[in-house]
């Protein structure tokens, strides 16, 4: 009995502390909305595109390794990767386009709205 009891003790204590360490996905990630909304501009045609880029970097890039946070690389460094790795992840070239598009102006915007502040 006091085994179960110890138990449950240590599995909600690790419960609170994994869930006191979650982080927002948005801001390592942000949403097209979050983008366009920085960088000042409506939803327009690019939208979509933003949106698509997003959605194969958080789910195909993830396939092979931990996607990082979009402010871990400099824009030059994001032209620089994903030219290198969408080959191997065997990306059409417009879904090149589209992660290259949603990473470099994620990371443009998320400079944007650090300098406002």
């Amino acid at each position: 009995m006091k085994t179960r009891v110890a138990q449950l003790i240590v599995a909600s204590f690790c419960g609170i502390l994994l869930g006191s360490c979650g982080t927002n996905p948005n801001a390592a990630f942000p949403t097209a909305h979050a983008v366009t909304a920085a960088r000042g501009e409506k939803e327009g045609s690019d939208f979509a595109t933003l949106e698509r880029g997003r959605k194969i970097y958080t789910t195909a890039c993830t396939e092979c390794h931990v996607a990082r946070a979009i402010s871990h690389y400099s824009v030059a460094q994001w032209h620089h990767y994903v030219s290198i790795m969408a080959p191997r992840a065997g990306l059409k070239p417009q879904d090149q386009a589209a992660v290259e598009a949603y990473v470099v102006a994620a990371r443009k915007s998320l400079s944007h709205s650090s300098d406002q502040h």
